[in-house]
């Protein structure tokens, strides 16, 4: 190659230092692997279907029959999942417990006694309760005010007995009071139910009469 060549002298007096550094860019880069099985995966996917497409658009729709479509496998709701999950944990904690129950050996239970500690409240209990709730609402506000109260604005008074509890002679006069009235009760009951019509007539006989005066004088003279 001759050194005269103009192109030869241009590159001699090139300067290096004026270049611009830059950045190459890549824009037909070589496929990868993945990309080259996708493509074939792709060509042969449309090589199925070409035939099928083919039949598609030959086909006439005028040819189908109308039909209902019943949904026999529907699709479950969340509700339906959501329960089907918690079934799958609670089979899942079960196992374990299930195989230790069937390996268990009832014969090594000792016989116990069983006592109720915390038994259920009667309806009188109950009753009681909603006494005791109602009561306790109608003194809070009372109980509000009795907080809130200056004793010192209290006049000083004279308590007077009006009254006053029962003696025990009270108590025991009460006592007895109530036991006749008791003992009473049914013999009155019988006598506002007895029917005076069953009553039959008789006559009266005086087996003890009173001495006369006669009498007396006869005695006092024995005497």
């Amino acid at each position: 190659m001759s050194t005269t060549c103009p192109v030869n002298q241009e590159v001699k007096k090139f300067k290096k230092a004026s270049l611009k550094k830059t950045q190459v860019q890549e824009k037909n880069p070589l496929p990868t692997t993945q990309v080259i099985d996708d493509e074939k995966q792709a060509n042969e996917e449309k090589a199925q279907k070409e035939p099928i497409n083919a039949e598609v658009e030959k086909f006439n729709p005028d040819l189908l029959k109308k039909t209902e479509t019943k949904e026999k496998n529907p699709l479950p709701t969340k509700a339906v999942i959501d329960d089907e999950k918690i079934a799958i944990v609670e089979k899942a904690q079960k196992e374990p417990i299930n195989a230790e129950v069937e390996k268990f050996n009832p014969d090594l239970l000792k016989k116990t006694e069983t006592k109720e500690k915390n038994p259920l409240p009667t309806k009188a209990v109950i009753d009681d309760e909603k006494i005791a709730i109602v009561e306790k609402a109608q003194k809070e506000p009372i109980n509000a005010e009795v907080g809130e109260f200056n004793p010192k604005t209290l006049k000083k008074t004279e308590t007077k007995e009006k009254n006053p509890l029962p003696t025990k002679a009270v108590i025991d006069d009460e006592k007895q009071a109530n036991e006749e009235k008791a003992m009473k009760e049914p013999i009155n009951a019988e006598l506002e139910q007895f029917k005076t019509q069953t009553l039959k007539k008789t006559e009266t006989n005086e087996k003890n009469p009173l001495p006369t005066a006669k009498d007396i004088a006869e005695e006092k003279k024995a005497k």
